[in-house]
């Protein structure tokens, strides 16, 4: 038992969280070593990975020329600032050249014709300038004299500042040495001596003459030119190991940190990745399932079309790699820290997303292998699945889509060999492709009549389902096998109907005996009971506390007697089992005498009636049954109504329909849906405290239906309003006629 319990562990929902964090871990490992890798390559030439030292990398070559460069531009080219100031230094078609750069000056008949003197202030004329051009030439000769002068002291302060710059950059290396000899073997300048400079390995010898380079810098070298035209020697060389204090030293530091970290981050990178590859399987193996071999279940992701999903896979990460590598070189240029953190902490969420969706492709694809529904869930699978339905007529839209192609392609063939033929003037090819023609659209045609027949048999039989009609069959070997399953849903509906109005049927007739039976089986009992109550109230009891049950009995036996009528008639109602005697009925005189029949339990609610009728209102109606409506809504208003209110009438004619409205102000709070008022055995009193069965409202709705009218309730706020709305009389002859003789004298 212990072992089956170890052996679906690992399938539990926290040791999958594990490994998936830990997963992301590993990852995140890898990011943190690919981000310091390419930090250090972006720093470093791959000579790195190669070089026993810093002397052998390219970085520490270029910085050295450099060094190297700016010596022999410092003390070789320029050698002093007084030579510089003098002028003697100046390259004169350099000079003119940038001058007439500066001011825009192009060379032409002027500029051909005359040269620029040795002060530089002025100009020489060699030739005739053209009279047409004399105003160009004042104006070149004034730049000339006024501006030139100006431009060579600019020229010569550039040299200045570069001879400077110079010198500040070589003076501040303390592990770079050198030092300048004349073709006399005389020390020119240097800040190390020949006898130190001996005891260095890494030297470099440089004269027009001889050369000598064991630290391979030759090829990085700039201002060689400069050495074949002096007459002097340099000596540069390098300090073993490097002092502190110039960038050679902290470039060693860099070299020994990343040579040290490389083989780590390689360690770690490889760890972290076969770690990766392990967590991976791990998923694959348990994904979907909660025991081995046990139910497969599938997320939502698993519903996208396999060859969709891979595609939003491949375009999300070539994005995130293009993202990402431009990201990365925003990181090495940036000099920021601020925004190169900023960047990092973008790179690496784009980073973990990608991880994340690589995760839910490769267990999804997990799942779906497991479960064998893999091709199924191709978009190419359900293509074929869709387009083998046409064929089948499981589908209606398919398969008419099929056949209007198929139409088309059929009618765009023959006509298109009726055309070629026309060409080639085959006449007896022609004739018949043409015969063809009308012979295929006339077999199309008749399949699609005989479809359309098919179809207008279906839309009968729905016409008559629709009004209740659910006997109407037609025959299904008739009908177009492009609609046979329409036609079959159709009669199934048909038969579904047939058997719920069966079954309401028989259950309705079920419920309503059953209220019959059983309310005459309890009125014979009751009506004993009434009758003994009746006995001993006639009799002359002494005892007061008798007295009172018996007046209790005789109420609450009453009131079951109302009940059980109601029962019956509700019963009675609902059945239809009721017989509907429609004659002229005046509205306004039959709600008048149900008031003064219910007078006294009105004064003694304390309520006023407030009838608004000015003149009759002739219905057509059953006066027994309209009596029993206008009674239930006058006692649900006695019940009902807040104390010492009124109650209002309205009767009034509205198209071809007679009107009664009643509105009362309801005592308890109606805080409960209105349609439920008419609903059998709800009552307004929900703590039910008050007289009466629930079934007034109900019955008078029937009642009025049952008259070919309408009953209705609205409730707004407290506000309780009951509509009753019957058909009027209409026979206007019979009117005139009880009209005629009511004015006769």
């Amino acid at each position: 038992m212990g072992t089956k319990l170890k052996k679906f562990k690992c399938y539990q929902t926290k040791c999958k969280a594990a490994i998936i964090v830990l997963l992301f871990i590993c990852a995140m490992a890898n990011f943190f070593c690919g981000i310091v890798a390419a930090n250090i390559s972006n720093q470093w030439d791959r000579s790195i990975i190669e070089a026993k030292s810093v002397y052998e990398t390219y970085e520490f070559k270029s910085k050295f020329a450099q060094a190297l460069d700016e010596v022999i531009q410092a003390e070789v080219y320029y050698r002093n600032e007084s030579r510089i100031t003098s002028g003697e230094l100046i390259d004169k078609d350099e000079l003119i050249a940038d001058f007439k750069r500066y001011y825009g000056i192009k060379d032409g008949i002027i500029t051909g014709n005359t040269s620029i003197n040795e002060s530089f202030d002025g100009l020489i004329i060699h030739g005739s300038i053209p009279i047409s051009l004399k105003n160009n030439f004042d104006e070149y000769k004034e730049l000339v004299e006024s501006r030139l002068p100006l431009y060579r002291k600019m020229y010569i302060q550039n040299q200045v500042d570069e001879y400077k710059r110079s010198v500040r950059y070589f003076n501040g290396m303390v592990n770079f040495l050198y030092f300048i000899e004349d073709s006399q073997g005389n020390l020119v300048a240097g800040n190390t001596t020949r006898g130190e400079m001996s005891n260095i390995d890494q030297t470099v010898v440089l004269s027009s003459g001889f050369s000598s380079d064991n630290v391979g810098v030759m090829p990085y070298i700039q201002n060689n030119l400069l050495m074949e035209n002096s007459d002097y020697k340099v000596y540069a060389g390098i300090r073993d190991p490097f002092a502190v204090g110039d960038e050679f030293y902290n470039l060693g530091q860099e070299y020994i940190f990343a040579k040290a970290g490389l083989p780590i981050l390689f360690s770690v990178f490889t760890a972290s990745t076969l770690i990766i590859m392990l967590c991976f399987v791990y998923l694959i193996r348990v994904t979907g399932q909660t025991e081995k071999g046990g139910k497969i279940s599938y997320l939502a992701v698993d519903k996208i079309y396999n060859e969709i999903h891979f595609l939003m896979v491949c375009g999300l990460m070539l994005f995130s790699l293009f993202f990402g590598l431009s990201l990365l070189r925003s990181i090495l240029r940036e000099t920021a820290i601020f925004w190169a953190y900023i960047f990092t902490t973008i790179l690496g969420i784009i980073y973990i997303s990608n991880i994340a969706m690589i995760i839910s492709y490769v267990t999804s694809v997990a799942r779906q292998f497991k479960g064998k529904i893999f091709w199924r869930n191709t978009w190419i699978s359900v293509t074929i699945r869709r387009l083998s339905e046409l064929f089948t007529g499981k589908t209606f839209r398919g398969w008419m889509v099929f056949v209007m192609l198929c139409y088309g392609l059929g009618n765009c063939v023959i006509m298109g060999v009726v055309i070629l033929t026309a060409q080639m003037h085959s006449i007896i090819i022609c004739i018949l492709a043409t015969i063809a023609l009308f012979v295929f659209n006339g077999f199309c045609i008749f399949f699609f009549l005989r479809a359309l027949r098919s179809l207008k048999r279906i839309m009968i039989s729905a016409r008559e389902t629709s009004k209740g009609n659910l006997q109407y069959q037609f025959n299904l070997e008739e009908i177009s096998p492009s609609f046979i399953n329409f036609a079959t849903d159709i009669a199934n509906i048909q038969d579904g109907l047939k058997n719920s109005v069966a079954d309401a049927v028989k259950g309705e007739r079920i419920k309503t005996e059953l209220i019959t039976n059983v309310s005459h089986d309890l009125k014979t009992p009751l009506t004993s009971i009434i009758s003994y109550v009746d006995l001993l109230r006639s009799l002359k009891l002494e005892n007061q506390a008798a007295k009172d049950y018996v007046e209790i009995l005789y109420d609450k036996s009453y009131r079951l007697k109302q009940l059980i009528e109601d029962l019956i008639e509700a019963s009675k109602v609902s059945s239809g089992n009721i017989t509907v005697e429609a004659v002229r009925v005046d509205y306004r005189q039959i709600t008048l005498q149900a008031i003064g029949e219910l007078e006294e339990k009105i004064e003694a609610a304390g309520l006023e009636v407030k009838v608004s009728c000015p003149e009759p209102l002739y219905i057509k109606a059953d006066g027994r049954h309209l009596w029993r409506i206008l009674e239930n809504l006058l006692s649900n208003a006695v019940k009902y109504s807040l104390p010492d209110s009124r109650v209002y009438i309205d009767i009034f004619q509205a198209e071809e329909r007679g009107i009664l409205v009643m509105k009362n102000i309801s005592a308890a709070p109606i805080d409960f849906d209105e349609t439920r008022l008419t609903d059998r055995f709800v009552r307004g009193d929900v703590s039910r405290t008050t007289e009466g069965s629930g079934l007034g409202l109900s019955i008078a709705q029937s009642l009025a239906e049952a008259q070919g009218g309408t009953f209705g309730i609205k409730v707004d706020g407290d506000l309780f309003k009951a509509i009753v709305c019957m058909p009027l009389w209409e026979d206007a002859e019979e009117l005139f006629a009880e009209e005629g003789e009511t004015d006769a004298p």
